[in-house]
């Protein structure tokens, strides 16, 4: 059986995959969150680079269809390395999501937040801007955010300290469009549209890349039409911790959930 993988730097990418449950009931995942070393925001490119090959290394074992890279992080900084290298179409976040910002947008200014290497690699801005001239895209680091949500234990007061802090220089940006650059932060969605106290158009990429994930699919021919097997779960951090989290955040009930060894 041929699965779809999704990779991220913890449990953010579990927001790309309730989308793709939705949208393709039928396809069956495997997950690898690297929870041992998230997040990787704040890490060197050198750094990302070892670690998220060792999760395609962990991945070999199993049979695959595509690979969809859920953190930006990774997305930005190798994503044509990681298409170079695996034998299946791969996909990331920060195309699909760029376009539908560049087409949302009404005063043509967009706002993103992110993680720091995110929004070092200008790949938002570039992607943004290539697919609509004359736009302005104000690039926001959260540095602190992908831990305080990895956290069960972060406070509802820390987390809109945090937004405060970022999504004020945006404001005054006037941005009307503002991209959630990371997977973790649409479960920040609530406290997002709290703290900006007022209309904002809020960019979730996930929509976009899995509808780009099954464009590809169908146009290859490899959609799954009926249901076989189970989704499974991996990740190089605590296995019973992260079960907990896809039972919270996800409508997987009883999930497969094991320890990834990735080298790292």
């Amino acid at each position: 059986m041929k699965r779809i993988a999704i990779i991220d730097s913890g449990s953010g990418g579990l927001t790309v995959a309730n989308v793709l449950f939705g949208r393709l009931p039928d396809e069956r995942i495997v997950y690898v969150g690297d929870h041992g070393n998230c997040p990787y925001g704040n890490k060197s490119p050198e750094e990302i680079k070892k670690l998220v090959f060792g999760v395609i290394r962990f991945l070999e074992q199993f049979e695959l269809k595509m690979l969809i890279v859920a953190c930006n992080t990774a997305s930005a900084l190798m994503l044509d390395e990681l298409k170079a290298r695996m034998d299946v179409p791969v996909i990331g976040v920060i195309e699909p999501g760029a376009e539908v910002a560049a087409h949302t947008t009404l005063n043509r200014r967009v706002g993103v937040i992110a993680t720091q290497r995110t929004v070092e690699s200008h790949m938002y801005r570039k992607n943004i801007q290539a697919n609509r001239e004359g736009l302005e895209v104000h690039e926001q680091a959260c540095p602190k955010l992908v831990s305080y949500l990895e956290n069960e234990h972060t406070s509802e007061e820390a987390i809109k300290d945090a937004l405060e802090e970022y999504l004020g220089p945006l404001r005054k940006k006037r941005v009307d469009t503002l991209v959630m650059g990371c997977t973790h932060y649409p479960l920040a969605e609530q406290q997002i549209r709290e703290v900006w106290k007022g209309d904002v158009n809020l960019v979730d990429p996930a929509r976009a890349t899995v509808a780009q994930a099954a464009e590809v699919l169908r146009d290859s021919g490899q959609l799954a039409d009926v249901p076989e097997g189970e989704h499974v779960f991996c990740t190089t951090g605590d296995v019973h911790d992260f079960e907990e989290k896809v039972k919270k955040w996800t409508p997987v009930s009883r999930p497969v959930v094991r320890h990834a060894d990735t080298g790292a």
